[in-house]
């Protein structure tokens, strides 16, 4: 790794930061931040190839902020919905509390202790699964936050969040969003696991109406044999950083 990571504790739960190589070289800079769902794998176990994106130019130096859920089925959920296990019980929906959580307190917790761009439009917010799904969720709850959105294999099968899309508009003026999900994920699922890539490509439709610019500010790449496998989400994570933070070259 070129450039740093720190590990720190806030509210009880851990909190990873990842500064790039330029970071300590240019001590007047401040740089865009993406918020990460799930601690620090995203971005940890891609950084070889995304140092490489960013000493090449083709992706802008980012500091990734890397949050360690408490109860992920909980936060990460939008509302209360039904489980999809045998045993019954819900998915509490605790999104919004969530997301005034890391909003109010942990980003400018951050903000105080890193050179960090405030803005919407260089700050991102990303995730895989239920953490793709709290993250699209905040592109429409926290506006005057969040700008630019890495979807990576969300959980857009989740009850009603279809509706909930299609229902609501982005109040941003300058957005990015990219969506990856694999071409096998879902397959043989008689749940509501089963519109996992269905759900991602009407998502994908109804964004392109919906986002600033249009088609040219979003993109959505899929593998035809990937499952919901972290090394899948891996595979495409530096190329989401890529298109939602583009670097000058």
């Amino acid at each position: 790794m070129q450039g740093n990571l720190d590990t720190l504790e806030f509210a009880n739960r851990t909190i990873y930061v990842y500064t790039p190589a330029s970071y300590k070289l240019d001590v007047a800079r401040r740089f865009p931040s993406v918020i990460v769902q799930d601690g620090s794998y995203l971005f940890v176990d891609s950084m070889t190839a995304l140092e490489a994106d960013f000493a090449s130019g083709v992706t802008e130096e980012v500091i990734f902020i890397g949050i360690e859920p408490q109860e992920r089925n909980r936060e990460y959920t939008p509302w209360r919905a039904e489980n999809l296990v045998n045993d019954g019980g819900f998915f509490e929906g605790e999104g919004d509390v969530y997301l005034k959580m890391v909003t109010e307190e942990i980003m400018p917790y951050v903000r105080t202790r890193y050179r960090i761009l405030k803005d919407a439009a260089h700050t991102g917010i990303t995730g895989a699964s239920f953490g793709g799904l709290i993250s699209l969720y905040a592109a429409f709850q926290k506006p005057a936050y969040f700008g630019r959105f890495a979807l990576m294999s969300a959980s857009l099968w989740y009850a009603n969040f279809m509706d909930f899309v299609e229902q609501h508009v982005f109040t941003q003026s300058d957005m990015r969003i990219f969506l990856y999900v694999g071409e096998q994920e879902g397959v043989g699922r008689t749940t509501l696991q089963q519109h996992m890539v269905p759900n991602t490509r009407k998502a994908y439709e109804l964004l392109s109406q919906k986002i600033p610019g249009g088609r040219d500010c979003i993109r959505l790449e899929t593998d035809p044999e990937g499952l919901h496998l972290h090394s899948y989400f891996n595979a495409y994570f530096p190329h989401a950083i890529r298109f939602i933070f583009p670097g000058g070259r």
